[in-house]
């Protein structure tokens, strides 16, 4: 009977040595942490991918360093046993590698936890053709160096190890043209779908913050389209040396949110075109400044950035049109629009998907508009594209654009003001076309008013326009327009049922960055609807712009005069993308 019992408890030892075993090891485990946590905070194309080793499933040892060396891209495909892969993904996968790696970029597929067999890993390649590195991401070391979110998500990393795309492998075709190109990726970030990651976080990244590792990245994104050679901005900011120049100046116009220059309160809409610093590269740029900035180690020195002199998409137009004659300012005095007339004798209509204009004498040029007009029209014709201090290049997304057509006259309203020198202008215009007629063109369109007074000493002087549409449509960017006074200003849609919607608030204009604002998503406009523009003006003494507060002022040309103006681009008849 004693044996019988014996029998009986042996097993259940065992059990509880087995359980105990398993409990110790658990609590030996590293936590884990959703991927989805960290990616909320995580990276960004354009920071620096720190580096990695790993053993492939042949039991090859590499690392990040090993597969970038003697490449111009790198290719992490990362994806999970766990979760079934998209149809044809690793057909896919294969070729693109197979298109890339002749212009000397390496493929790696990465088994985010790690769960599959060495076999079954390489049988899993055979069959899609695929043949790079199968990497079996034991505790998804690799995904918490990437701060993956999902799997399958691909990430396009260049030569000196910066992020220049993630998402779903679809976009990774044209980031590597632009790579491989020497261009910006021009879709840098998309939305990948698929199984939620979680992984150890002794694997997420200890980033140390210097120079060449993080601020020069920050400063390439955000920075040195406006901060270099032949750039608008006054000073470069594209070396250790000419950065640590200005470290007060870049300190304290980082901390009061005025550079890089966005206005547009957070209180209303998204824009895609927000050049605002995020919240993570504001304060690691602001802490490496208060750590004494150190410059860390050249050899992470982020890639230059191939930038046209004078052209702040980077790229060359397909057209640059310059005014015929140059332009003579004067030291003093108040000078009239000029107006230059430029045929474009084109036998056909072109269709323009971007545009930019470059005076060659910024100091003194107040504005410059470019309208489709004939020398002997008798109204001003379309708005084609416009320059004002801290105006960014016109760009309108995939199937949208302006029309020139065949044969069309080009018009160029020229405003200087003089500021005690002599200046010569030779005011350029770069267009780019696009390859086929446009679906969607686009319009310039303000509402605005010439009927108003703001009195001398008035601090906070409001004017209100409204334009009510009789039509549908679209509104893809918004400009706010004033002069020296401007202090803030407001775009609202008033429904035809009398709600209201506020679009944009400027709380704090500027009149030295006239900003261009882009919605992620277009805003809807029914007939019947209003837009309402609404200004603030400052002609107190309080506003160091003002030349003049003792006196009244009212709408006029000139800068020491008013302008309220509420431009804005839109596409009638396109309400809901149709």
């Amino acid at each position: 009977m004693a044996r019988r019992t014996a029998f009986t408890v042996f097993p259940l030892v065992i059990v509880a040595l087995i359980a105990a075993v398993l409990f110790l090891l658990a609590l030996d485990r590293p936590p884990m942490v959703s991927a989805r946590d960290v990616g909320a905070f995580g990276f960004e194309p354009g920071e620096l991918v720190a580096d990695f080793d790993y053993r492939d499933a042949d039991g090859e040892r590499g690392s990040l360093a090993s597969l970038l060396d003697g490449r111009e891209a790198l290719v992490i495909a990362l994806g999970t046993s766990a979760c079934p892969m998209p149809p044809r993904f690793g057909e896919r996968l294969a070729s693109l590698g197979e298109e890339y790696g002749r212009r000397g970029v390496r493929f790696v597929y990465v088994d985010a936890n790690g769960g599959a067999s060495k076999e079954d890993a390489r049988g899993e390649a055979e069959r899609s053709g695929f043949a790079g590195p199968y990497v079996l991401d034991r505790g998804a070391a690799i995904a918490g160096r990437l701060q993956a979110v999902v799997a399958p998500e691909v990430f396009v990393i260049d030569r000196a190890r910066t992020m220049r795309y993630r998402g779903a492998l679809d976009g990774a075709s044209s980031a590597l043209a632009d790579v491989l190109d020497g261009h910006d990726v021009q879709v840098a970030r998309t939305d990948a779908s698929g199984c939620d990651l979680e992984y150890e976080t002794a694997t997420l990244p200890q980033r140390e913050v210097t120079y060449h590792s993080r601020v020069s990245r920050i400063l390439n994104q955000n920075c040195v389209t406006c901060h270099r050679a032949g750039g608008v901005g006054p000073f470069a900011l594209d070396s250790f040396a000419r950065v640590s120049a200005y470290l007060p100046l870049i300190q304290s116009k980082v901390s009061q949110d005025l550079m890089p220059p966005w206005y547009a309160s957070r209180d209303y809409g998204e824009w895609a075109n927000d050049r605002s610093l995020s919240e993570r590269d504001k304060r690691d740029l602001l802490a490496w400044i208060d750590g004494g900035a150190p410059e860390g180690n050249p050899a992470l020195a982020v890639l230059p950035r191939h930038l046209k002199e004078g052209w702040q998409l980077g790229i060359e137009p397909d057209t640059i049109i310059t005014i015929p004659a140059a332009q003579q300012i004067p030291a003093e005095g108040v000078l009239d629009y000029r107006h230059v007339y430029v045929p474009t004798h084109w036998p056909e209509d072109r269709w323009v998907r971007a545009a930019e204009v470059v005076p060659t004498a910024k100091d003194v040029t107040h504005h410059v508009i470019v309208y489709l007009e004939d020398e002997n029209a008798e109204e001003r014709g379309g708005w084609l594209v416009g320059y004002a201090p801290g105006t960014m290049p016109a760009q309108w997304g995939e199937g949208y654009g302006k029309r020139i057509p065949a044969g069309q006259t080009l018009m160029f309203e020229l405003h200087y003001t003089t500021n005690g020198k002599t200046a010569v202008d030779d005011t350029r215009l770069g267009l780019y076309f696009a390859d086929e007629p446009s679906a969607h063109e686009v319009y310039m369109a303000a509402v605005g008013t010439e009927d108003f007074e703001i009195p001398p000493h008035a601090s906070n002087q409001e004017v209100i326009a409204e334009l009510e549409f009789d039509r549908p449509g679209e509104i893809l960017s918004l400009l706010p327009h004033m002069h020296l006074r401007g202090k803030a200003f407001r775009y609202d849609i008033v429904h035809a049922d009398g709600t209201e919607e506020t679009i944009l608030e400027v709380p704090h204009y500027d009149f030295k960055w006239q900003l261009t604002y882009e919605p992620v998503e277009p805003f809807e406009i029914h007939a019947g609807d209003k837009l309402r523009g609404t200004a603030w003006y400052d002609n107190s003494e309080a506003n160091p712009a003002n030349t003049d507060p003792g006196s009244p002022v009212r709408y006029g040309k000139q800068s020491f005069e008013e302008m309220m103006f509420g431009f804005f681009e839109w596409v009638p008849g396109a309400v809901g993308g149709s």
